[in-house]
């Protein structure tokens, strides 16, 4: 810095050169400037605006500014001052790096004009940077045996800085072994070689730490220093010694595999791979050797590698040499001798002589299965065995002889609970410690059929709906046999029964595979209610065992039968006519509707109600009984006439209804005018035979009543007497089957126990049993189940006792006789096959006519059969050649001797003898080696007489046959020395007798003889092949010494300069040469070229400029990769060839981007400028662009150019332009460059939208969907952005008052057309309007389409009978003379159709006719004419059923019925209307009721009786023992409860406790046969008993299977839909509950399909398949469909899954969205009706009647009726719910002839809907009446006579009576009896006197009250527990809330289930409230 600051005390320091001065637009002079590097930040360079003659107070107008070219913006202008300023500080060495002159070029920029000045700034070099080295740390390997005066380069050192500031020369650290030599490069450089003074020593010092400083030539001097580390490389002067020559060691035979023998350490003073070693065995150490012990070459451990065996071999002897791994490796030795030492090591050894498997498991006891034999090598105690098998076994050991045993069945076996046995003999020695061994064989047992199969249940229970699919599955009765294969294949079938001669084969269907039960018809509640059939399943075994279960089948009964009216009768669909008289009272009985419901009693509840009343002030209708009585009297105003519509409606779900009108006609009580309307009195006696029948029927029950009093008063005085007996024990049980539950173990006779404990055994408890003989008892224990019994378990070990005495047979099996001794023989080895060895036969002094019958036979223990006997000679030969070497291999080497070992075997008797043949050797091999070539790798430096180790030769022979000597080819260098190891055996080292010369030899091939001692000798040979490893004495060397090249300039990267080549005589390593640059070499010229070190490849690695530099100097180092590497070296001159390498370059100067698309033509965007560093043609450049673009170049002045708009733009043709400015020099060859620009164009609003179509036509169907999508209207504008996004509306267009908006919706984004309403093609048939689409550019364009929907009409209305009008469903009565001629027109029908022309074409049709050739009907004006006269024999009433059919397709009907009569024309007397007297039927209502009374009243006395006589004759025994036990209960069922375990003889308990599996508890059941007991155990379902419970502790883990089905909390949906609603809307979420666990909870949901009118129900709604979330798929219309009924699933993921279901009913819930329609008085579409009148008609009289009807439901359809405009107030009033129209006062002169009538019907419906009618009324003159009116005599009789009234007094009194006694009954037993030696009474008891109990929310009863009465409360959200017993027995009922367990947190206290007074039980926990017996 100080060289720096001498520059400050000049104010500036600037040298400014004026180049060149010339006047032009734009300044091409060039001004220059001088500054030196690193001034502070603001220091001013020049004035530049003096210095360039500009004005200072422009330069901001005119916007000055400098352009540093390619470079950082260094300096910039004050515009205030035009000073030329320091922006950024410049360092020369970062800017201009390794050049010694260094300028910065600018361009002066200003504008307004645009003038360009050029700048250039000298940068002067400082002293501010110290010279520095690559590496701060340098290092050096040099090997410790380089010569002194050897040169070394290291690295130089650099400085940034150039000339005199940079590197001048280097000092090093002082040291007595280097130095330095500093040397000067080509172009200047400093550099130094450190250079080695004396020989190097590792061994002393390892590594030297040098210092080198580098010092520069600036004032002051700056220095930089790195350390030299030079490190010392090894040379492997020094062989690895053994810490000891000789060692002696003992190892114990059989030490294991791998323990540690020795562990060897040679240490070698060098270091790295000469001092590391490996340890081999020398050839001087046996193969036997190597094999048994294991070296380790890398740590010297020698390790146990076979077994070492004392008998074998004693004594091992090796060497070991330790090799280092240098080049010229050195070893050394040591010899080691191992003695092994005795121990017990020999294992005994079993051996299977025979065996049988598999057997049969009813095998019997004491067969011999096995024989076995066991032997051991050792002798004394090591060599005596014990032999035994596992104790749990069903067998036993018997030995026959010495070593040999026999394997016996000991107990009986039995595959179902042991499928096979692995049979472990284990034998033992006594030695120490003792050594065994073992061998298993496994027994399989084959199957016998002796299992029957086995059903879960032994009675089921199912229900089946009616109506049913034929084909459904109702259950699967699935059993389960524990045989095998054949006997486990189970066939299913039903037992045939026949049933009113039917077979359950042709109801029912059973799958013989797998028990699935399926229904063959459809059954029908009302016909068959129930069946009772066996399914039997048998397996297929021989024989084959069979059982069946018993199948209930329940019929359940739907509601699919409508109520039938049975009184008052009528004719289908005819209307029943009564006549009252008019002064009938109030009260009056008028009618009795009757209807009849063969459903069930549930179902069949009919309820009746008024479906329609001409007054409802006048009558009333009993909704139980039907019957029908006035409210009132008749007044004058009422009509004469009056029509009762009654609906009669049961009690099912959906409910089914029947109707009947009755038409009520009023008849005065005048005196009658004529004589044929008198009736004759009825006549009949009053006191029938059924009154006098009910007389003595009322005796008989007071009779009995009185007699029932009588005896429970003498019942209750007397007093029972006590009785003497045991208590019971609190666990024990005595049961009228002499049977005994004791501490859970059973004593009893009879097979019921039995049964029921083996079904035990299959819900996991183990039994024990045993069949015994008649007349002994069983004994049964069980035991849970386990591997075996624990000695923790809380019951007493059990024992099977049988009072039978059973025989034992034992088979005795006949001793064998073995014969100890051994027999000899000797052969030699390799003998033929079939050569005779001995004739064993004699030997053993056998008949050899009994060796084929006594099955004799060779057994060699422990090789292949090499011998075999001939049982027809008993000669004992060869069967397959001896090989000794090959049976023997383990022996050789200490024993000579060779032995096979045989077992003769015969039978009847077994003898055994054993024969020891001895294989003897002969010389049948030859010597060879282990390997047939030899490797040895000797170094060219090792020393004569040096020894090398070879392989020996192997004979298998033994003794003189084995190896004897060695032999070598004849060689000038090497020798061999034969040497005998310890065991005798020979092998041979090679000596050296001259040193190698690998250069002039480098490979040496010898043969190596190995010669055996036999008669003839044989040999082996072997190659032995002398590798002479090459040692490093050679240097590398270069073709040339010094080369001289030429480059091109710019020559491409990469490309080749030379390729240098040395050579190396050496090879390998000491050959493979690493070329390097030295440090002579500048660091810049090796980074201009790059040095391949593999191959001397030198190629170009940076751009050469020859304007940078013109020559390059290099030294380059070629070095071998030898341990001490040797080095040569070459110079190389490179030359560099100028050429033209400098490319035109662009600049631009200003650039406009983005513009408007509608920027005016010659509007300036880029103004560029364009240069070249080169001279001459290559630096004169041309400018151009594409010639397709609407652009074009403008020189503005030298170089400069301007970019103008040539064409208009257009962004929606070309929305961007790249535009390419390509400069190119002129030069050979040309340079060129680019630059590219992207000219984006801004958009203008400019296109409209545009529609594909300028006119749509869309039809619709009528009754489409609300919001339903009519079509999609999309336009298109090519803009961007804003100018793109458009808007879609409707041009508002009012059409009745209704604005299009309101009908239709568009999406304003997309243009999606919807309609907002349901179209009426009647109410509107098209529409008309537009769509605009506009765009939201500034100012908007839009366009608009014109849009026509024309509505298509849908034939939805059914054609509507105007005329003749009827009250709907009424008949139309007509009356016509009955002379009326042929064509007369008898009635008109017309019908109105509001469908499409199409569609209301009405054609009319007789659908029925009482007489077809009478009438004829019009088929299109619907005139009915007569096609004949009457005649006499034609009947007074004609009946005709008109059909009104419309065109549609399907085609809607409507019908109208009219009932003709016929009058004669003359003046009649009225005889026709005498009506026929009444015959009145004598069994009225009353009597029936009566009967009934009398009936129930009978029945509940004798219930009464019964229960009273059932309780007093039910006397407990008194026990002499303590009180009875809390926990036990005895009831009259013969039943027991104790320690809640149930025994029982009914099937009552079995259901209950078979109920209470489904309450959270796990029960243990089992059927048993007619009169047998239950044993029901119940345990609380957990993972195991808690500890706080009662009974003792037990663990049961229960793992979940797949047993509930899922369950819906409810059985029946009912769900509510508004109609109208949107498609898509979520109803109600169904959702499941499966109690089990992972993938057999998780639930799927589907609808189960079923169709409605060809429509399926996945059509209608979806069901989320997850989580039940129902959704609607459509609208629903109120007046198409009302409700939809189907069945949703739930179904689990288990194996198998199950599911359930549930019934989803759909009500559509009815909108206001109907207008009432005005049928009658009727009129065309808009017109006014006129009618006409009397002028004489009196007040009150009915003018007209209004008719409107409403398809909306009854709520909404409600219609009442008003005035909306009338001519005279006072004339006329309205009824507003009947539309009467009546006069309120007769016509006066004064009223105008013509009235005006305006009426509006309105809906109930919110908001509400009318329609209006006109009517014009005209007064007409009445003329004469013809006939007054007529006259109708009432009946009179009084049905209600004295005597009835009698006997409902003596009903009642009797009923008073017989509830005086229940109440008498209910004190009397509630009494307390007197005190006994028992407990007192359970506080929790009530005993009612219907002979009932109930008992904590138990109830106990024999009568069907109670049990209807629970079952009711099953409908009421609780489950009850009922089942029917036999006649005279008790119902238990009890009432548990429904939950998946139960609950301990209910609010009532703790339930107790008592069957007697005085016992309770306290097992079962309910929560149920006490209300449901209130």
């Amino acid at each position: 810095m100080e060289g720096f600051m001498c520059f400050e005390h000049w104010n500036r320091y600037v040298s400014t050169i004026l180049l060149f001065v010339a006047t032009l637009n734009s300044t091409s002079a060039v001004t220059h400037y001088s500054v030196p590097e690193e001034l502070e930040e603001g220091s001013v360079v020049a004035n530049l605006a003096g210095d360039l003659g500009l004005d200072v107070k422009t330069l901001v107008e005119r916007k000055t500014r400098i352009d540093i070219i390619a470079n950082r913006k260094y300096l910039d202008v004050n515009k205030e001052t035009g000073e030329l300023y320091i922006v950024e500080r410049i360092d020369r060495e970062s800017l201009c790096p390794a050049k010694t002159s260094c300028y910065l070029k600018m361009e002066a920029i200003i504008e307004n004009p645009k003038r360009i000045f050029y700048i250039e700034l000298e940068i002067m070099d400082i002293n501010d940077n110290a010279p520095h080295f690559r590496r701060d740390t340098i290092d050096l390997d040099i090997a410790e045996a380089t010569q002194a005066g050897e040169r070394f380069s290291v690295s130089n050192a650099v400085d940034p800085d150039v000339g005199s500031n940079s590197v001048k020369t280097y000092h090093l650290s002082e040291s007595d072994y280097f130095t330095i030599e500093i040397q000067t490069g080509r172009d200047g450089s400093k550099f130094a070689d450190l250079i080695l003074k004396r020989t190097l020593d590792r061994e002393q010092q390892a590594v030297h730490y040098l210092i080198l400083t580098a010092v520069d030539g600036g004032m002051p001097p700056r220095s930089g220093t790195a350390s030299i580390v030079v490190h010392v490389l090894d040379t492997n002067d020094n062989a690895p010694t053994f810490d000891i020559e000789s060692y002696h060691l003992s190892v114990m035979e059989n030490s294991p595999i791998g323990s540690l023998v020795i562990h060897l350490n040679a240490t070698d003073l060098d270091e790295g791979s000469n001092s590391d070693l490996i340890y081999t065995y020398s050839l001087y150490t046996s193969e036997k050797t190597q094999e048994t012990f294991q070296l380790n070459p890398n740590t010297g451990e020698i390790t146990v590698k076979g077994m070492l065996n004392y008998e074998d071999f004693r004594i091992y002897d090796m060497e070991v040499i330790a090799t280092d791994k240098g080049a010229s490796a050195l070893s050394g030795q040591c010899k080691l001798k191992i003695l092994v030492e005795d121990m017990n090591d020999n294992h005994p050894e079993v051996s299977i002589k025979s065996f049988q498997s598999p057997v049969s498991e009813n095998i019997d006891l004491d067969t011999v299965i096995a024989v076995v034999s066991v032997n051991d090598k050792d002798s004394g105690d090591n060599g005596v065995v014990d032999l035994h098998i596992p104790d749990n076994m069903p067998f036993k050991l018997r030995e026959s002889s010495d070593n040999y045993y026999e394997l016996v069945i000991s107990e009986p076996l039995d595959r179902e609970k042991v499928p096979e046995y692995d049979i472990t003999f284990t034998v033992t020695d006594r030695g120490s410690p003792p050594l065994s061994d073992n061998e298993t064989m496994t027994l399989e047992l084959l199957d016998v059929n002796d299992n029957v199969p086995q059903f879960p249940q032994s009675f089921y229970t199912i229900r089946v709906m009616e109506n049913n699919a034929p084909g459904a599955l109702l259950s699967s009765l699935t059993a389960f046999d524990p045989d095998l294969h054949e006997n486990q294949y189970l066939v299913y079938f039903i037992l045939e029964k026949e049933i009113a001669n039917t077979s359950m084969s042709m109801l029912f269907s059973i799958n013989p595979e797998n028990g699935n039960l399926y229904a063959l018809k459809t059954f029908d509640y009302e016909i068959e209610k129930e069946f009772l059939f066996h399914i039997e399943a048998r397996d297929s075994g021989s024989p084959p065992l069979s059982s069946n279960v018993t199948v209930h089948i329940i019929i359940v009964d739907q509601n699919d039968n409508a109520p039938v009216i049975v009184s008052p009768w009528r004719a289908h669909g005819s209307v029943v006519e009564e006549k009252i008289p008019r002064s009938t009272d109030k009260g009056s009985l008028v009618a009795k509707v009757i209807a009849l419901d063969t459903d069930s009693v549930h179902n069949s509840r009919i309820t009746y109600q008024f479906l329609q009343v001409t007054d409802a002030t006048l009558f009333s209708l009993d909704q139980y009984n039907g019957e029908i009585r006035t409210m009132r009297m008749f007044s004058y105003r009422d009509p004469r006439h009056q029509r009762l519509v009654v609906v009669a409606k049961d009690n099912g779900e959906p409910a089914l209804s029947a109707t009947v009108t009755i038409k009520l006609s009023t008849v005065e009580t005048a005196v009658k005018a004529y004589s044929d309307m008198t009736e004759v009195p009825l006549e009949y006696d009053i006191f029938s035979d059924l009154n006098l029948y009910l007389v003595i029927g009322l005796g008989s029950v007071s009779f009995l009543l009185l007699i029932t009093i009588l005896v429970t008063i003498v019942l209750k005085c007397q007093k029972p007497k006590p009785s003497k007996a045991a208590a019971p024990c609190r666990n024990s049980v005595t049961s009228e089957r002499n049977s005994t539950i004791a501490d859970s173990t059973l004593v009893s006779n009879d097979a019921y126990w039995y049964s029921l404990f083996l079904a035990e055994t299959r819900k996991g408890k183990l039994v024990v049993r045993q069949p015994v003989p008649k007349g002994s008892r069983y004994i049964v224990s069980s035991i849970p189940r386990s591997t075996g019994m624990s000695e923790s378990s809380g019951s007493a070990p059990s024992t099977l006792q049988s009072g039978a005495v059973y025989s034992i047979k034992y088979y005795l099996t006949v001793a064998m006789t073995v014969k100890p001794s051994v027999t000899h023989y000797s052969i030699p080895e390799e003998m033929k096959e079939g050569s005779v060895v001995a004739n064993l036969a004699t030997d053993l002094s056998l008949d050899v006519k009994t060796l084929n019958q006594r099955k004799m036979r060779l057994d060699i223990i422990a090789n292949k059969k090499y011998l075999d006997v001939n049982k027809e000679t008993g000669e004992l030969y060869v069967a397959e050649k001896i090989d000794r070497e090959y049976i023997c291999t383990k022996m050789l080497t200490k024993n000579p001797s060779c032995f096979l070992k045989m077992d003769v075997t015969i039978e009847n008797p077994i003898r055994l003898f054993n024969i020891e043949v001895e294989i003897m050797d002969i010389n049948d091999n030859a010597p060879h080696f282990r390997r047939d070539t030899m490797h040895l790798d000797i170094s060219e430096s090792a020393s004569s007489g040096e020894r090398f180790s070879l392989t020996n030769a192997i004979d298998p022979d033994f003794g003189s046959n084995s190896v004897k000597t060695y032999y070598v080819s004849e060689s000038d260098h090497f020798d061999i020395e034969i040497q005998t190891g310890r065991d005798g055996s020979k092998f041979a080292d090679l000596i050296l007798k001259k040193a190698l010369d690998r250069e002039q030899q480098a490979v040496h091939n010898l043969i190596l003889t190995a010669v055996d001692g036999g008669v003839p000798t044989r040999t082996g040979t072997a190659s032995i092949i002398v590798r002479v490893l090459d040692v490093n004495d050679n240097a590398p060397s270069f073709d040339k010494d010094k080369y001289i090249i030429d480059v091109m300039e710019n020559s491409p990267i990469g490309s080749l300069v030379i390729k240098l080549n040395a050579t190396d005589l050496d090879e390998g390593s000491n050959s493979d040469i690493v070329y390097s640059y030295s440090l002579y070499t500048s660091e810049r010229t090796q980074n201009k070229f790059s040095l391949n070190p593999e191959n001397g490849e030198i190629r170009v690695k940076e751009i050469i400029n020859y304007e940078d530099l013109k020559l390059f100097e290099m030294e380059v180092i070629a070095s071998d990769k030898g341990a001490n590497s040797l080095s040569g070296q070459c110079k190389l001159t490179i030359q560099v060839t100028d050429m033209n390498d400098n490319h035109p370059e662009i600049s631009i100067k200003s650039f406009q981007s983005p513009i408007k698309e509608n920027e005016v033509i010659d509007t300036v965007i880029a103004v560029v400028s364009v240069s070249d560093k080169d001279s001459g043609d290559n630096g004169v450049v041309d400018l151009h662009i594409p010639d397709n673009m609407p652009f074009k170049l403008r020189e503005s002045s030298d170089n400069y150019y301007e970019l103008v708009i040539s064409e208009p733009l257009d962004r929606e043709k070309v929305p961007e332009y790249d535009i390419t400015f390509t400069v190119t020099d002129r030069g050979s060859p040309p340079l060129s460059d680019n630059e590219t620009m992207t000219l984006e164009l801004l958009d203008v609003n400019d296109n409209v939208p545009q529609f594909p179509q300028s006119f749509y036509t869309i039809r619709v169907m009528e009754n489409n969907a609300p919001g339903a999508l009519l079509s999609s209207l999309t336009a298109f504008d090519p803009d961007l952005h804003e100018n793109q996004y458009l808007v879609y509306f409707i041009l508002e267009k009012e059409i009745a008052n209704t604005s299009m908006s309101m009908l239709f919706s568009i999406n304003p984004e997309n243009g999606n057309l919807y309609a907002l309403k349901t179209f009426d093609y009647e109410i509107e048939k098209e529409f008309l309007f537009h769509i605009e689409a506009r765009d939201s550019g500034s100012p908007p364009l839009s366009s608009n389409v014109t849009v026509h929907i024309i509505i298509v009409d849908q034939n939805d209305n059914a054609p509507v009978i105007v005329s003749p009008w009827r009250a709907h469903g009424s008949v139309v009565e007509e009356k016509i003379p009955r002379s009326t001629d042929k064509g007369s027109l008898v009635a008109k029908v017309i019908a109105l159709d509001t469908d499409s022309v199409h569609n209301s074409r009405i054609t009319y049709q007789f659908l029925q006719v009482t007489d077809a050739t009478l009438f004829s009907l019009d088929q299109y004006n619907g005139e009915i004419r007569t096609m004949r006269m009457f005649s006499y024999r034609d009947p007074r009433h004609q009946r005709l059923v008109v059909v009104a059919k419309d065109n549609g397709e399907p085609a809607l009907s409507a019908t109208v019925t009219i009932k003709l009569s016929t009058v004669e024309t003359a003046v009649k007397a009225y005889s026709d209307m005498t009506e026929v007297p009444l015959e009145y039927d004598i069994f009225s209502d009353l009597n029936l009721y009566l009967v009934i009374g009398l009936g129930s009243v009978s029945f509940l006395l004798l219930i009464t009786i019964l229960v009273t006589i059932v309780l007093k004759c039910q006397k407990p025994k008194p026990s002499k023992a303590a009180a009875p036990c809390r926990n036990s209960v005895t009831s009259e069922r013969n039943s027991t409860i104790a320690d809640s375990t149930l025994v029982s003889n009914d099937a009552y308990w079995y259901s209950l406790f078979l109920a209470e599996t489904r309450k959270g508890k796990l029960v243990v059941r089992q059927p048993v046969p007619k009169g047998s007991r239950y044993i029901v155990s119940s345990i609380p379902r957990s993972t195991g008993m808690s500890e706080s419970s009662g009974s003792a502790p037990s663990t049961l883990q229960l793992l979940d299977v797949n047993d509930n089905v899922p369950q819906f909390p409810q059985s029946f949906y009912t769900i509510r839909v508004m109609e109208n609603n949107a498609p898509g809307a979520l109803l109600s979420s169904l959702t499941a509950f499966d109690p089990d666990l992972h993938e057999n909870q998780y639930l799927v949901y589907f609808i189960l399909e079923k169709e409605i009118a060809n429509t399926s129900m996945s059509m209608l709604f979806s069901i989320n398949p997850e989580n039940g979330n129902l959704y609607a798929l459509k609208t629903f219309d109120y007046e198409i469909e009302k409700e939809f009924l189907f069945h949703i699933e739930a179904r689990d993921s288990g194996s198998p899954p199950l599911s359930s279901n549930v019934t989803v009913h759909i009500i559509i819930v009815d909108q206001n969205d109907n207008a009432p329609v005005i049928v009658s008085p009727w009129r065309a579409h808009g017109s006014v009706v006129e009618e006409k009148i009397p002028r004489s008609t009196d007040k009150g009289s009915l003018v007209a009647k209004v008719i409107a009807l409403d398809t909306d439901s009854v709520h909404n359809s409600r219609i009442t009726y008003q005035f909306l405009q009338v001519t005279d107030a006072t004339l006329f009033s309205l009824d507003q719910y009947n539309g009467e129209i009546r006069t309120m006062r007769m016509f006066s002169y004064r009223d105008p002839r013509h009235q005006r009538l305006v009426v509006v019907a309105k809906d109930n419906g919110e908001p509400a809907l009318s329609a209006t009618v006109t009517i014009k009324l005209s007064t007409v003159e009445t003329a004469v009446k013809a006939y007054s009116d007529m006259t109708e005599v009432p009946l009179e009789y009084d049905i209600f006579s004295d005597l009835n009234l009698y006997l409902v007094i003596g009903l009642g009194s009797v009923s008073f009576l017989l509830l005086i006694t229940i109440l008498v009954t209910i004190v009397l037993k509630c009494q307390k009896p007197k005190p006994s030696k028992a407990a007192a009474p359970c506080r929790n008891s009530v005993t009612s006197e219907r002979n009932s109990t109930i008992a904590d929310s138990t109830l106990v009863s024999n009568d069907a009250y109670w049990y209807s009465l629970f079952l009711a409360e099953t409908r009421k959200g609780k489950l009850v527990v009922r089942q029917p017993v036999p006649k005279g027995s008790r119902y238990i009922v009890s009432s548990i809330p429904r939950s998946t367990g139960m609950s301990e947190s209910s609010g009532s206290a703790p339930s107790t289930l008592q069957v007697w007074k005085n016992v309770n039980y306290e097992s079962v926990t309910h929560r149920y409230s006490s209300s449901m017996f209130i």
